[in-house]
């Protein structure tokens, strides 16, 4: 598993422009050359942060994918989801 790559995507779309739109239009596409397991590519485009945050993915970083609402993410979502597995975790 590379928690690393789905860091790096959540600090590109905050970064980079071309890629943040490209998330936008077509998120499976954007991603195809990332170095991501099936299991973290699945949770990635389902909006799945509860899981990435398990095996873990930055909190913090997973919710710049909010100001763009990528991969489903609206920020009330992101929110929901993250303190479902924070709580879990404690």
């Amino acid at each position: 598993m590379s928690v690393y790559a789905v860091n790096r995507i959540c600090r590109d779309a905050l970064h980079d422009l071309v890629f943040r739109e490209a998330v936008k239009r077509d998120p499976v596409t954007a991603i195809v050359g990332r170095d991501l397991s099936d299991d973290e590519r699945s949770a990635l485009l389902a909006g799945d942060v509860a899981w990435l945050y398990e095996h873990g993915c930055h909190p913090f970083l997973m919710s710049y994918l909010t100001r763009w609402e990528l991969f489903g993410l609206k920020p009330i979502v992101y929110t929901e989801r993250i303190r479902k597995a924070h709580d879990t975790r404690d």
